[in-house]
């Protein structure tokens, strides 16, 4: 069977080579001794290969089936061993397993929640611990103001105690760590505490204004002419307070108060800035708000500025005669000036006539919208200041800038 085989090699390799010689266009194939020679290796090599893998399985299969062991069994079973899944989870999730994939994204959002929740809960309880910690230290702190105070005084004492040396690192026993304006503000805090309490009349305001008046400091007699100022404000009796005092006319009123008090204020600081320069205000003429922002001016603008407009008046800029006029909150007096200068004006004195005698100071729609259209067009970059100003302040332009 063999001589057969190799003879039917043979017939089909002579029938390859008369086909390949019978073919023109193919190139014959030349080989040299050495490229022969290193064919004969390839193949030699390939046989001896594959006759002792051959030669090794029988072997296997004699030594093996002496013991009674089947080697197409054994092999079969190793070669369905695998380590894979040797290190994998226990429950691993193929690529297509949607079930498992919705089971694992299920249960680490559950984790996730769970974490963050007690996350949120530990900075809760810190917060709460740290505000309880407060409010026990500033109920101790008040405890030990109490005990420190005096409670048997029922007058308002301003006097100041004499403050103790500083030659002893140590201070005095018994004493409070309080200066003396402490001391008295908290004495006076805890009198007036007692006296609600204690269901008796509260200090009146009036009587204690007076007191502080007759007091030499400066700061003080400031603060308490600010809080007079300030409570000079009409309050009719209602049921409910507070509707009352968040209404639009107390507020209003209060505004009207707080500028009352800025344009008295600015008014009292051009005085002494006047007064103490005297030589160079040259101050004189019919004594009012006018004659007094020009010597202010003589002081604040010796000399001439670039960028001011409109020309002068008397010697000064006209705006910066407005502006500080109604700063001072004399606009008797700033119409006074625009009456001087009304022809390099323009409209303005029409529209300062209507802001002066309006109610709350403020401008018909029509009129305030035709004084921020023309400060639009022709003042936002204007170089003169003042000028800007006193526009900014009857139309109510550009109120969130500084100027």
């Amino acid at each position: 069977m063999d001589a057969e085989g190799f003879g039917e090699l043979l017939q089909q390799a002579e029938q390859l080579a008369a086909e390949t010689e019978g073919i023109a266009e193919l190139p014959h194939v030349e080989r040299n001794l050495q490229e022969i020679q290193q064919a004969g290796e390839r193949l030699r090599s390939r046989t001896l290969t594959r006759t002792s893998q051959e030669t090794a399985d029988v072997k296997a299969s004699v030594l093996l089936g002496s013991r009674g062991l089947d080697i197409s069994h054994i092999s079969q079973r190793l070669e369905s061993l695998s380590a894979v899944t040797t290190f994998e989870p226990l429950e691993p999730v193929k690529d297509t397993d949607i079930q498992g994939f919705l089971k694992n994204e299920k249960d680490n959002a559950l984790l996730s929640a769970i974490e963050e929740s007690r996350r949120r809960t530990f900075a809760l309880a810190e917060e709460y611990h740290r505000e309880s910690m407060l409010v026990e230290w500033e109920q101790v702190k008040q405890r030990i103001l109490h005990t420190l105070l005096a409670s048997g005084e029922d007058t308002l004492d301003f006097t100041q105690e004499n403050e103790p040396s500083y030659v002893s690192e140590l201070p005095p026993p018994g004493r409070s760590s309080l200066d003396n304006a402490e001391m008295a503000y908290a004495r006076q805090i805890y009198i007036y505490n007692e006296k609600i309490v204690n269901g008796h009349l509260q200090p009146n305001l009036v009587e204690l204004c007076a007191t502080v008046a007759e007091l030499d400091d400066k700061n003080i007699a400031d603060l308490w002419a600010m809080v007079k100022q300030m409570t000079d404000v009409l309050l009719v009796p209602a049921s409910d307070a507070l509707k009352i005092r968040t209404s639009m006319e107390v507020q209003m009123e209060f505004v009207r108060q707080a500028l009352q008090y800025l344009e008295q204020s600015y008014k009292n600081y051009t005085l002494m800035t006047v007064f103490g320069n005297l030589h160079q205000a040259q101050l004189g003429g019919v004594p009012g708000t006018y004659q007094l922002v020009r010597s202010f001016l003589n002081i604040k603008l010796p000399v001439s500025v670039p960028g001011l407009q409109d020309g002068e008046v008397e010697g000064h800029p006209v705006w910066a005669i407005i502006y500080y006029c109604m700063r001072c909150g004399d606009l008797m007096a700033a119409m006074q000036v625009v009456n001087l200068a009304e022809h390099q004006l323009g409209d303005f004195k029409t529209w300062f006539h209507e802001y002066m005698h309006s109610k709350d100071k403020r401008l018909s729609p029509a009129t305030e919208n035709k004084v921020r259209l023309h400060y639009r067009r022709a003042l936002r970059n204007n170089t003169d200041p003042y000028k800007r100003a006193v526009y900014c302040i009857i139309g109510r332009c550009d109120i969130a800038d500084n100027h």
